[in-house]
């Protein structure tokens, strides 16, 4: 009778997860618009790579600036209404920037805003799943839930490049409504768990003094920076290679965008199986060999032109593969470290700081693109670079699940 009461258990857990795990795709349809239509918008408001991945590096900053703060605030006022209000916020600014963006200072002050209501969504829901599943399930029901994020850039991307025919504003607009209907899902299935209020000080120094998550929150800051630096550019990369083969620039913006979403939808699923096997080889063992890996796709891609467009595309779908497939595994690890009265203030710090380079990562990559006059392989080297420092975070960091 026990057991069976445990396996009901379990079952109620993953049909929780299933839509909680729906209303984070919901909330993401916002995040990779700008990606997607990013060629077609460098073209109308004049913008220099620097110029265009300040834009998105506006997202990431917002973003970082909120989820210190809400994301901190869960361990004292729980997570429900900050999601709620987040969603509401996300869409907000998404159909903001819909109707007025029409240049870099609106795009950039607009994603910057629209980033804040990120930060109230995704982290606080990772922190219930923690909460919700016991240790040997934990990274495959994370793993699932970090996909969703990848899903959702994925389908954001789709959404974006089919409506762009019909103008970027359009496709702005209509994926404004995912978050709202976030929302809608949220309000059934985000709950608040029992918790004594802590001291949101005594929180934050312990998170700040645990080494242990603080190289696993290094690991996922080298992550980040590769992961973010790829998914702003590489629809870009994509248009700019069919552009060179006679494509108009609207109909290339679209492939690549459409492209793009392909290799995020790949990615959401490597996720999940990183995450299924860290349970079973541990955290630090599938970290290490998954930012090794991404780090050699980031080495390559921006030379692979050379080689033809189909090895160009097998390529960009094999990184996809790689480049989120330690994404479970260090945000499992980073939180099996905290203790109970920590958790999330170790996870503010965590996406803090991780977020927070992801305003630096577009950014340079864009920088060293304008420098070495538009060679894509000396700026994809830079993201492996942060990946292979990221394997340096975590070498000396004992194995423990």
């Amino acid at each position: 009778m026990v057991v069976a009461n445990h396996e009901s258990q379990i079952t109620n857990h993953w049909k929780w997860l299933v839509f909680l795990s729906a209303a984070e795709i919901l909330t993401m349809l916002t995040f990779g618009t700008y990606s997607a239509a990013l060629p077609v918008l460098r073209q109308q408001w004049a913008l220099s790579a620097a110029q265009a991945g300040a834009i998105f590096a506006g997202q990431q900053i917002g973003y970082t600036a909120a989820v210190l703060v809400l994301s901190t605030l869960t361990d004292a006022a729980g997570v429900r209404m900050i999601y709620l209000l987040s969603a509401i916020w996300n869409a907000v600014f998404a159909l903001l920037f819909a109707a007025f963006a029409d240049g870099f200072g609106s795009a950039l002050a607009l994603r910057a805003l629209g980033g804040m209501g990120l930060a109230g969504t995704y982290v606080p829901g990772m922190r219930l799943v923690v909460e919700t599943f016991p240790a040997h399930r934990r990274g495959a029901a994370m793993g699932v839930y970090i996909a969703c994020f990848s899903l959702g850039t994925s389908l954001s991307l789709l959404v974006t490049g089919v409506l762009l025919h019909a103008g970027w504003r359009m496709a702005f607009g209509v994926t404004s409504l995912g978050p709202l209907l976030a929302a809608v899902a949220a309000w059934w299935v985000v709950r608040d768990a029992p918790r004594p209020p802590p001291a949101l000080r005594t929180a934050i120094t312990g998170a700040l003094r645990n080494l242990r998550a603080l190289r696993f929150i290094a690991a996922y800051a080298a992550h980040n920076w590769e992961l973010f630096g790829m998914r702003a550019w590489l629809p870009a990369f994509l248009t700019s290679l069919w552009v060179q083969r006679g494509m108009p620039l609207t109909s290339a913006t679209a492939r690549g965008a459409t492209f793009s979403s392909l290799v995020l939808l790949g990615s959401g699923l490597s996720n999940a199986a990183g995450g299924w096997l860290s349970d079973r080889l541990g955290r630090r063992r599938m970290i290490t060999v998954f930012l090794t890996a991404s780090a050699l796709c980031s080495a390559v891609i921006g030379w692979s032109p050379a080689l033809g467009m189909p090895a160009v595309l097998t390529l960009a779908l094999l990184y996809g593969l790689l480049v989120t497939a330690d994404s479970s595994s260090i945000s499992t690890a980073v939180a099996e470290s905290a203790t109970a009265e920590t958790l999330g203030a170790t996870l503010a710090v965590q996406s803090g700081l991780g977020f927070l380079v992801t305003a630096i990562s577009p950014s340079l990559f864009g920088a060293v693109l304008d420098a070495t006059g538009g060679i894509w392989g000396w700026a994809f080297l830079s993201l492996g670079i942060a990946a292979v420092l990221g394997t340096v975070a975590v070498a000396t960091v004992s194995e423990r699940r």
